[in-house]
C-alpha cells in the first residue's frame, strides 16, 4: 500500500501545483470544447435583443445626424421609444462619461445662420435664428437623454473600474448601483472609475460595471459579478446582474454575498475563491460562408439600430415599419457599437472575435435561467485527482498486466467522461490534471512493478536454476504466480533414487574422491530430470529427489518420472566402466510413486524449501528400498503404472511384483517392476516376463510347488532377481504354509 499511495500523493501534488501552467493551458481547452459541446439556449435566450451599431449604421445616418458620436438626444429618442413599445429592460454598452461640452457646426448649419442673420431685423426670422442657437447649445442633447433615460424608467448604464490612481470619491457615490455586503470582498478595484455623468447615473434605474476578466490565454471565460471600490463596505454589479435583477423584480439592495455565491432573488450565483463567476454561453450556430469557411451567429437577435428609428417615425407616421409595434415587448434590449474602431471584441470558447456584449447577453441569460457553472475548489480538485491516482495505482499493482491496465484506462475514460458529462449539468471539473496525474502514476506504478518483477525474476532464477529444467524454468519465470507460497494440493509422480552400496564405498576412498565422484554422478542424474521437465527437490547425501506436475501442470507426470528412470539406469551403465577405474562400481535402485501431494514452499520466512509433503512421498521414499528385496533396480507403484500406460501405452514394460505393504503405511498397494523400454527389449526378454507373469499367478492362487518351479526356471535362466526372490518365498510358504486369509501381500520390514 505505500507505493501506490506515495506514488499518488507525489504525482497529484506536483500535477496540482503544476509548474508553467502548461496543464492549465490544455485545461482551458477542454474547457471550451465542453462549452460548446453542451452549449444550448435556454427559455430566456429569445427574449434578449441586441441593437448593433454598425459601420453601415453611422453611414445610413450621417445625413441626418452627421458624424459619430451622434447626438446624446438620439439614444434618448431610442430609449423612450422601446420602453414604450414594452422592452422589459434597456442597457446601454455605451459609456457617457462626461457632459457634451461643445458642438461642431457643419457648413450647412453655418451658411443657415449666415442667412438668417442678415434678416434679423424680421420678427419670424429671429425666432428661427434663435431656435436654432439653443439647438446648438452643447448641453441640449445631453439634457434631452436624460430625460429621455428617466421617463423610460428601465434604462441601465455602463461603467468601467480601470486600475490607476487619482479617482475622485465623489465620482463613486454618483448614481444608486451601490450594493450592500456581508463582508468586504478581496476583488477591491482600485484605481480610476468612468462612470456616467452625474445628471445620467441620477436618472438611470441602475449603473452597473462592464469590466471582464480573461484568463492566462485571453479568453473571457469568467466575470466579476460585484467589484468593490475603494474602502466602501459597498459594491456595484456587473451590468448583466444589474439588468437580470431588475427583470426578476428585485431591487440592487437586495442582492447578497452569501457564503455559497451572490443570492439574487431565488437563484444564488456561485462565485469562486477570487469573487469572480463562471458564464456558461449558451452558445450559437455555425454558417457556411462563401469561401467554404464558418461562421458564429448567436442564439441572441442582433438588430441595427438604425431599424428602430426608422420604425418609430414610420410608425408614428402611421406606416409599415421593419420592426412592428410591439416587437419589443418584455424583451431586454442591449446597445452595443459593432463599428470598426468602436467595436468591444472579445475571444470566447466559441469565437476569438466576439462582441463584448454578447458576455453581457449570456450573463443576463444565466442569471435568469438559473443555469450557472460552478467549480470545486482547489482542495477539492486535488483530493478528486489524488483518488483517480490511487484507483490506478492499486489496479496497476494488484492485478495482473492483462487485466490492470485496461481497468485503469477505463478509468480514466470515466473520470473524463464524468467531467465531460458534469459540465451539462452545471460543474466545472478537472479534466487534463487527474489524466495526466493517473497516466503518470500508471507509468511509475508500471516501472516500479516491472523493477519488482525482475528482482522476482531474478531471485526466482537463482533459487531455482538448480532445480528445475530450464523450459520449466522459463515458464515459470513468465507466470511466476504459478510457484504458489505455503503449498496446494495437486496430484503428481516422485521419484527416489539412492546409490546401492554407497556407504561402503566411502569407506573404502578417500573423501576427495568420494565428492568427485558424486558430484559427476549427480550431474548426470540433474541432466536426466531437466531432460524430462521434472523438478529437483533435494539431495539427501547420495540420493536425489524429484517430481513432476509441479510448478506446471504436466498432466503425463507418471510416463515423465518412468522415463526419468529408464535415463538414469542407462546413465549409470554408460559411466560404469569410467566410475570403476575412479575406484568404485556405481549402481542404483529407485522407487516411484503417483498420488495427491502437497506441493510449495516449505519452511520458514527465513529458510524454506520447495518441496512435496504427504503420504504418497513417504510410499515412494519407501519403494526405492523395496528394489534390494526384489532383486529389482526401479519399482513403481500400481498408481504410476496405470497412468503411465494411459499416457504411453505400450511404451514401457512392466512386470506386477504382487502387493507389498511398505513400512509406514497401513494399506498395502501394487507394485511393478519397471523392465525398460518396451520396443528395446529382445524376444527371450519378452517371454521371461511373459513366464514370470504366469509362475506369478500360480503364487497367488497359493499353488506355491508349480510357482516355485517356474520361478526357479527363470532365475537360473537369466538370473533373475525377482524371479529367486519368489522362489525363495515359495520355499518358505511350503515349508510353513501362510494362514487360511493369507493374500499374497509382502510385508516390509525395513527401509
Amino acid at each position: 500500500m505505500k507505493l501506490p499511495l506515495a506514488a499518488a500523493l507525489l504525482v497529484a501534488g506536483a500535477v496540482s501545483f503544476d509548474p508553467g501552467g502548461q496543464l492549465e493551458n490544455f485545461e482551458r481547452r477542454t474547457l471550451d470544447a465542453r462549452a460548446r459541446y453542451h452549449a444550448a439556449p435556454t427559455p430566456f435566450t429569445e427574449r434578449i435583443v441586441i441593437l448593433d451599431i454598425t459601420e453601415e449604421s453611422i453611414e445610413r445616418l450621417r445625413p441626418l445626424y452627421g458624424r459619430w458620436p451622434w447626438p446624446r438626444s438620439l439614444h434618448g429618442e431610442v430609449a423612450e421609444y422601446l420602453a414604450a413599445d414594452g422592452a422589459a429592460a434597456i442597457g446601454f454598452d455605451l459609456l457617457f462619461a462626461e457632459p457634451v461640452m461643445r458642438r461642431e457646426v457643419d457648413a450647412t448649419d453655418w451658411e443657415a445662420l449666415a442667412a438668417l442673420a442678415g434678416s434679423a431685423d424680421l420678427a419670424e426670422v429671429r425666432d428661427e435664428l434663435t431656435r436654432r442657437i439653443n439647438a446648438l447649445r452643447p448641453g441640449l442633447g445631453d439634457s434631452e437623454f436624460v430625460a429621455a433615460v428617466a421617463r423610460a424608467g428601465n434604462v441601465f448604464q455602463a461603467a468601467v473600474f480601470a486600475p490607476g490612481e487619482g479617482a475622485a470619491d465623489e465620482a463613486v457615490a454618483l448614481g444608486r448601483p451601490a450594493v450592500p455586503v456581508a463582508a468586504r470582498s478581496d476583488a477591491s478595484v482600485r484605481g480610476q472609475a468612468i462612470l456616467p455623468f452625474a445628471d445620467l447615473a441620477q436618472a438611470s434605474r441602475g449603473v452597473g460595471h462592464i469590466n471582464v476578466l480573461p484568463d492566462a490565454d485571453g479568453t473571457y471565460r469568467r466575470f466579476a459579478p460585484l467589484l468593490w471600490w475603494k474602502e466602501r463596505q459597498a459594491a456595484y454589479p456587473a451590468l448583466g446582474v444589474a439588468i437580470a435583477a431588475h427583470v426578476k423584480g428585485l431591487p440592487l439592495a437586495s442582492l447578497r454575498r452569501q457564503a455559497t455565491g451572490l443570492a439574487v432573488g431565488d437563484v444564488v450565483l456561485p462565485l469562486a475563491f477570487d469573487d469572480s463567476a463562471w458564464i456558461r454561453y449558451q452558445g450559437g450556430t455555425l454558417l457556411p460562408q462563401a469561401d467554404g469557411s464558418e461562421a458564429f451567429q448567436s442564439f441572441y437577435r442582433h438588430i441595427a439600430y438604425e431599424q428602430v428609428l426608422a420604425s418609430k417615425d414610420l410608425l408614428a407616421a402611421g406606416q409599415a415599419a421593419p420592426l412592428a409595434r410591439g416587437a419589443f415587448r418584455d424583451r431586454i434590449v442591449l446597445i452595443s457599437a459593432q463599428a470598426a474602431g468602436l467595436s468591444d471584441l472579445r475571444a470566447t470558447p466559441f469565437s476569438p472575435v466576439t462582441p463584448g456584449i454578447e458576455l453581457h447577453a449570456n450573463i443576463i441569460d444565466n442569471l435568469l435561467a438559473g443555469r450557472f457553472l460552478r467549480a470545486p475548489g482547489g482542495a477539492a480538485s486535488f483530493f478528486l485527482t489524488l483518488a483517480g491516482c490511487l484507483v490506478v495505482a492499486l489496479l496497476a499493482l494488484r492485478l495482473r498486466f492483462k487485466l490492470g491496465v485496461p481497468l485503469a484506462l477505463v478509468t480514466a475514460g470515466g473520470i473524463a467522461g464524468s467531467a465531460w458529462a458534469a459540465y451539462g449539468q452545471g460543474w466545472v471539473l478537472p479534466l487534463v490534471q487527474p489524466l495526466v496525474a493517473m497516466a503518470l502514476v500508471l507509468g511509475t506504478v508500471l516501472l516500479a512493478r516491472a523493477a519488482s518483477a525482475e528482482r522476482e525474476r531474478r531471485w526466482l532464477r537463482t533459487a531455482f536454476g538448480h532445480y528445475l529444467a530450464p523450459s520449466v524454468l522459463e515458464e515459470v519465470l513468465r507466470a511466476p504466480d504459478k510457484l504458489r507460497l505455503g503449498g496446494e494440493r495437486r496430484r503428481m509422480t516422485v521419484l527416489f533414487s539412492d546409490i546401492a552400496g554407497f556407504t561402503t564405498l566411502s569407506e573404502k576412498l578417500p573423501p576427495e574422491e568420494v565428492s568427485a565422484l558424486l558430484n559427476g554422478y549427480l550431474d548426470l542424474m540433474v541432466a536426466c530430470v531437466a531432460q524430462s521437465g521434472g523438478t529437483l527437490d533435494k539431495f539427501v547425501g547420495d540420493a536425489v529427489m524429484a517430481e513432476w506436475n509441479a510448478p506446471l501442470a504436466q498432466p503425463d507426470h507418471a510416463a515423465r518420472a518412468c522415463e526419468t528412470a529408464l535415463l538414469m539406469l542407462e546413465k549409470v551403465n554408460l559411466h560404469g566402466a569410467a566410475w570403476q577405474a575412479a575406484g568404485g562400481a556405481l549402481d542404483i535402485r529407485i522407487g516411484i510413486n503417483s498420488g495427491d501431494m502437497v506441493v510449495g514452499n516449505m519452511g520458514s520466512h527465513q529458510i524454506f524449501d520447495y518441496t512435496v509433503i504427504g503420504n504418497e512421498v513417504n510410499t515412494a521414499s519407501r519403494l526405492e528400498p523395496l528394489n534390494k528385496d526384489f532383486g529389482t533396480r526401479i519399482i513403481v507403484a500400481g498408481a504410476t503404472q496405470l497412468e503411465a500406460e494411459q499416457h504411453r501405452p505400450g511404451h514401457f514394460a512392466f512386470r506386477s511384483l504382487g502387493r507389498v505393504s511398505p513400512k509406514g503405511r497401513a494399506e498395502p498397494l501394487d507394485i511393478f517392476e519397471l523392465v525398460g523400454w518396451w520396443a528395446k527389449l529382445d524376444e527371450p526378454q519378452r517371454a521371461r516376463l511373459a513366464a514370470f507373469e504366469e509362475a506369478m499367478e500360480h503364487y497367488l492362487a497359493r499353488r506355491f510347488e508349480e510357482a516355485l518351479r517356474r520361478f526357479r526356471g527363470i532365475a537360473e535362466q537369466s538370473q533373475d532377481g525377482p524371479a529367486a526372490r519368489f522362489a525363495a518365498l515359495c520355499e518358505d510358504h511350503l515349508a510353513h504354509p501362510p494362514p487360511a486369509d493369507w493374500n499374497g501381500v509382502f510385508v516390509q520390514t525395513e527401509k
